[in-house]
């Protein structure tokens, strides 16, 4: 082999080598949103088909966790409120239901709904499940004594003739760094383009909301949204 076709040869597995990494980069970015897209349908829980611009768009991949999208064809969803500046700071528990409550506030907002306000109790009943669910390594709405989410609520003083709604989400983040704002960010994300969960975000009818989040020694995240229509009889 002459040396001119030793060199071509060289160029040429040079750039083989460059097309597959960037073909295992292009696999690496896509099969993350892909099989949370999956896995949501699996349990009955589609996703907007816009999620998927969230994530691999240019300011999705680039973005770091804070771009959130235009939202879908009838809704919309608001910029992210936390920067890169504010969003792997730990957090107490009280910043966290103030800034979960503002992200909620954010959305129904821009699409038009009153905001809610924090309800101690709905909090209360938020995060004992959140801790829950994390200490009985279990994810569900219904508790494994087979308790909902208003019993729950009547649990901790709440009144039986309130309608309730729930939102539940479970993640990995990186050890040690769940109670942040750059996590409730990606929660609310990830409900918003959630059709079931979105629905219960914007829901005209509700006025109260109770935040908790619970986080285990391995990154495991635990959160729980709860929404509430007015109390009867207040």
């Amino acid at each position: 082999m002459s040396r001119h076709q030793k060199s071509q040869k060289k160029e040429l597995d040079k750039a083989n080598l460059r097309w597959r990494y960037a073909f295992f980069v292009v696999v690496l970015l896509v099969s993350g949103p892909t099989t949370h897209f999956i896995t949501q349908f699996l349990r009955g829980h589609p996703l907007d088909s816009h999620y998927f611009w969230s994530e691999l768009s240019p300011q999705g991949i680039l973005g770091g966790g804070l771009y959130n999208g235009p939202g879908g064809s009838d809704w919309k969803i608001g910029k992210a409120l936390a920067t890169p500046w504010t969003a792997t700071s730990l957090r107490s528990m009280p910043e966290l239901r103030t800034f979960a409550l503002q992200l909620v506030n954010r959305d129904r907002t821009i699409n038009n709904l009153p905001p809610l306000v924090e309800d101690p109790l709905l909090s209360q009943a938020a995060q004992l499940h959140a801790q829950d669910m994390l200490k009985r390594h279990y994810f569900n709405h219904i508790t494994p004594e087979g308790n909902t989410p208003r019993e729950r609520f009547v649990a901790v003083g709440g009144s039986s003739r309130v309608g309730i709604g729930e939102n539940i989400l479970k993640s990995i983040g990186e050890k040690g760094l769940g109670l942040t704002y750059g996590e409730l960010e990606k929660a609310q994300r990830g409900w918003m383009y959630s059709n079931g969960h979105r629905a219960n975000l914007l829901t005209a009818e509700y006025t109260r909301f109770g935040y908790g989040i619970a986080v285990g020694a391995g990154g495991q995240i635990y959160a729980v949204q709860l929404f509430a229509v007015p109390d009867p009889t207040h």
